[in-house]
């Protein structure tokens, strides 16, 4: 069993072993009766977009991919993909996919028992909590703006007084010291501010 590739193709994979040769991400079989022993590579590609990279799976571990060389297939182990090797450029697709799937089902009560046993399997090794966050839909909040420079402060309805990164803090461009306002806000870890969007101004007392 051999493999060839196109040299212009990137690396997404390597030999599961002590050494570090790597191969190419296109895998194409040729059979030869003396390479029957399957081998087994290491996926380097441990983040996994999804929704146009929106939302990223974030891996915490490197896939095993097994190939087979009597079927010219590899398998994603752990994640229930089998696909031709002259397909594994796809393999970060699938694995994205397969996720979502599982996700989908287990979330609307549907898995069956054989998926139940792949959802738990793939929940070992990935970022569970970063993908949630990633995917949480934005909260609307009111707030003060009380500042802009030399940093962002903004004091939320609560009364919770909070540093805006300025990347962020530069959809407050149009508002003013004092503003009052309201907006759809997505949080992240430690409830920290990743976007503000949909921006409207609150009345104050006497407007």
């Amino acid at each position: 069993m051999i493999f060839a590739t196109a040299a212009s193709t990137a690396s997404d994979m390597q030999v599961a072993e002590s050494y570090t040769r790597q191969i190419p991400s296109r895998l194409v079989a040729y059979a030869e009766p003396k390479w029957l022993k399957r081998q087994q590579y290491v996926y380097r590609r441990k983040v996994l977009p999804i929704e146009g990279g929106r939302v990223l799976l974030r891996l915490t571990q490197n896939p095993i991919v097994e190939v087979d060389p009597s079927t010219r297939e590899c398998e994603a182990l752990g994640w229930d993909i089998r696909m031709p090797c002259d397909k594994v450029e796809n393999l970060s697709k699938e694995m994205a996919r397969r996720f979502l799937d599982l996700f989908s089902k287990a979330d609307a009560g549907r898995l069956t028992e054989a998926e139940r046993s792949s959802w738990l399997k793939i929940l070992d090794h990935v970022d569970f909590v970063a993908f949630s966050i990633d995917r949480a839909a934005p909260h609307y909040l009111e707030g003060t703006l009380e500042r802009m420079e030399p940093v962002c402060i903004v004091e939320w309805h609560d009364g919770e007084r909070q540093r805006i990164d300025w990347q962020v803090a530069r959809a407050f461009s149009a508002l003013r010291a004092g503003d009052q306002f309201g907006a759809y806000v997505k949080l992240g870890k430690d409830n920290s501010v990743r976007s503000i969007e949909r921006i409207v101004l609150l009345a104050t007392d006497g407007e």
